[in-house]
């Protein structure tokens, strides 16, 4: 009972840190969290952008925006087979989302992990107040986590079938076969 209650206090102090709000989270039956889990961290990721909540040029936008969803020290590329879908201040969810345009309120956020040309494999929702601009390091914050719950981690589930395939596959020598 201890434990359930260390892992909600830390799961709580952690989204305390965090600007903005997730809304919702959708995470396909297809997506595979043992083959993605790491891709946030250490791959280049593709931003393809919609919208502009900003008084600038949506060109300078798009590239401030694929600087700050990389890890640190990838640098972006197009070539990169992990498209990200951000929408900003529009409509709709999932690869299809569209962005809107400047904002003097909260900024709405759509984003999607968007493999080839096929649906989403996980896709959110969320929004963030008072960034005072493009550099305001919230939002950086706020983009940049946002597109790492793109790609959630195994679960204990998922880990425990992993390694029962993993066993059920494993050659056999004798004497135990």
């Amino acid at each position: 009972m201890s434990r359930v209650l260390a892992m909600l206090l830390i799961g709580a102090l952690a989204s305390s840190c965090t600007p903005g709000r997730i809304d919702y989270v959708r995470v396909d039956s297809s997506y595979d969290p043992i083959q993605y889990r790491f891709v946030p961290y250490t791959r280049a990721l593709y931003a393809d952008v919609s919208g502009n909540p900003f008084r600038m040029e949506q060109q300078a936008f798009n590239t401030l925006v694929s600087e700050m969803i990389q890890p640190p020290g990838v640098v972006p590329s197009n070539a990169s087979p992990y498209r990200i879908r951000l929408a900003f201040n529009g409509g709709g969810v999932g690869c299809g989302a569209s962005g809107g345009g400047v904002s003097h309120g909260d900024i709405r956020l759509a984003a999607a992990l968007c493999p080839g040309g096929g649906p989403a494999l996980t896709y959110l929702t969320g929004s963030v107040s008072d960034i005072s601009g493009p550099d305001d390091p919230r939002f950086r914050q706020f983009v940049r986590s946002s597109v790492a719950r793109l790609f959630p981690p195994p679960t204990s589930e998922t880990l425990e079938h992993e390694n029962r395939e993993r066993e059920r596959h494993q050659p056999c020598f004798p004497p135990g076969c």
